[in-house]
């Protein structure tokens, strides 16, 4: 009895020393794969795609705030034209009034006079008389004023088309492009055979949950560079899994972001990484923060914590 008892604690130990070899602990996840072609082109597919709707985007704004300023240019240029007409209009009847009081000032004065009623009478034509001339005189400087401020706003409006005339002159190349993405597409497609339809689903998905969670356009980065810190990922990280917030699978050239500040789909170059495009996040990516996938854990580790420059791409 004392031996099947002892024998039956050593079976106990054993089980003990290999369960935790074979059994995953619990809420683990499945070990990744490694991206298959059709990933690769999914997020080739979403980089064009997320290109091209950004090129659409802009030139749209660039046409839209040209043909603006051309409207309030030819405005201002009607208003100066309407502006000058009444201050020559002006000037013509002060300078006939001051010629007939130069010729006749005096007989005026003495009709005035007679016909007046009284003293208090003609002082209060005479009154009346210098009010005019003095109204007179400042509506003709009112519009010289105005029409020089018309003219000053005429200025800066002309250099601000200007300004957006010459970020517009690369449009025809961006046109190109713009072509050249659409044709890029279409060859990844080709390419793709018969799993093109299957591409072409995935990577409307991935764009419709991107726009999800996007929040209002206000959100987009100001300029056309940011200073971000920056850490590594990999799926293959235990407890990790190769899952986006997009439905995109996690490889190299996904970076995860706060999309109020980098908005899910748009392109990017990362200092020291390279393109990338954002279509993930964390809840530690909050702010100037940004989250680096790698394909192995190695690379990860390697990379640790840095402050980078992350390019704004088109």
């Amino acid at each position: 009895m004392g031996r099947m008892f002892i024998l039956l604690l050593a079976a106990m130990a054993v089980t003990c020393l290999i369960l935790p070899l074979v059994v995953r602990p619990a809420g683990a996840q499945p070990s990744p794969s490694a991206p298959s072609e059709q990933d690769k082109m999914v997020k080739d597919v979403v980089t064009l795609d997320s290109q091209i709707n950004d090129i659409n985007a802009r030139l749209a704004e660039l046409e839209g705030r040209s043909a603006g300023l051309q409207e309030r240019i030819q405005q201002t240029d009607e208003e100066i034209v309407t502006r000058r007409r009444r201050l020559v209009a002006k000037r013509k009847a002060l300078a006939a009034r001051a010629r007939n009081i130069y010729v006749n000032g005096r007989s005026n004065s003495v009709v005035m006079l007679l016909s007046s009623d009284g003293l208090d009478d003609f002082l209060k034509r005479s009154e009346y008389l210098d009010k005019v001339n003095r109204r007179d005189t400042e509506l003709v400087a009112t519009i010289k004023s105005e029409a020089g401020k018309l003219e000053s706003s005429l200025s800066r409006l002309k250099e601000s088309k200007a300004e957006v005339d010459r970020v517009a002159s690369d449009l025809e190349s961006r046109r190109q492009r713009l072509a050249e993405s659409k044709a890029e597409k279409q060859k990844l497609l080709a390419s793709a055979g018969a799993q093109a339809p299957q591409v072409q689903q995935q990577s409307q998905r991935v764009e419709s949950k991107m726009d999800q969670i996007n929040p209002a356009p206000t959100g987009r980065p100001t300029g056309r560079f940011l200073v971000m810190v920056a850490t590594g990922y990999s799926p293959r990280e235990p407890g990790l899994s190769d899952h986006t917030a997009t439905g995109l699978k996690a490889q190299r050239g996904v970076v995860a972001v706060d999309p109020r500040v980098i908005p899910l789909g748009t392109r990017v170059r990362v200092e020291g990484y390279g393109y990338a495009i954002a279509a993930d996040t964390g809840s530690a990516i909050k702010g100037n923060r940004i989250d680096l996938c790698f394909d192995t854990v190695e690379e990860c580790y390697a990379y640790g914590r840095r402050t980078v420059r992350v390019e704004i791409l088109d």
